[in-house]
């Protein structure tokens, strides 16, 4: 983490970062789906942006399925109690700036970061599935293309779409790596 902030602390003293966004959003991947809250800083030339953001990833087992029981309720069948926490830094590439005369800014974006995963039992109710779970740390990553729509008010909606690394260092729940296909939609308010 410490080389992180070393490379890119020239790249915060050197440039201009004058316009920072907070957002908030949905994901919804080939393994699960989730939320996420992130901080962006545009560079004066609108060119660059660099960004970071939580997010909270809830995985779905590819058997798990909605069933009604005989109260009438609807309850999850076959689910895994397994949830990632990816806390991941990285930046928008913005090749068309000046080229496009709308509102729109089709970008590149690559993050990286580290990625929580905490297993809980499957079996029980919710406070003993969840009350020693397996947490274990690893690396992950994202790389995709997007559009960052500027919407009135100082904001924006930022939709991307590509692959998500998320491999894990054991075995948890029958899979070793949940990497896949990501969508990932943003909603973005200038910060004041």
């Amino acid at each position: 983490m410490n080389k992180l902030i070393i490379l890119l602390f020239p790249v915060f003293l050197l440039g201009q970062f004058d316009q920072v966004t907070n957002g908030f959003g949905l994901d919804i991947g080939t393994s699960g789906s989730g939320m996420f809250f992130m901080r962006n800083y545009v560079h004066a030339s609108e060119k660059l942006a660099l960004n970071g953001e939580l997010r909270f990833y809830d995985i779905k087992a590819e058997d798990e399925v909605l069933v009604l029981d005989y109260t009438g309720q609807y309850k999850s069948v076959g689910g895994k109690s397994l949830v990632m926490f990816p806390v991941f830094v990285g930046g928008n590439y913005y090749p068309f700036v000046g080229k496009i005369e709308n509102n729109f800014s089709p970008f590149i974006a690559i993050k990286g970061g580290v990625v929580t995963t905490v297993d809980g039992d499957e079996e029980g109710t919710f406070s003993k599935r969840w009350k020693k779970p397996d947490i274990q740390y690893s690396p992950g990553g994202f790389f995709g293309v997007g559009i960052d729509f500027k919407i009135v008010g100082q904001s924006s909606v930022m939709v991307m779409v590509g692959y998500e690394y998320l491999p894990l260092k054991k075995e948890t729940d029958g899979k070793k790596d949940y990497s896949g296909f990501l969508i990932h939609l943003s909603f973005n308010r200038r910060a004041k």
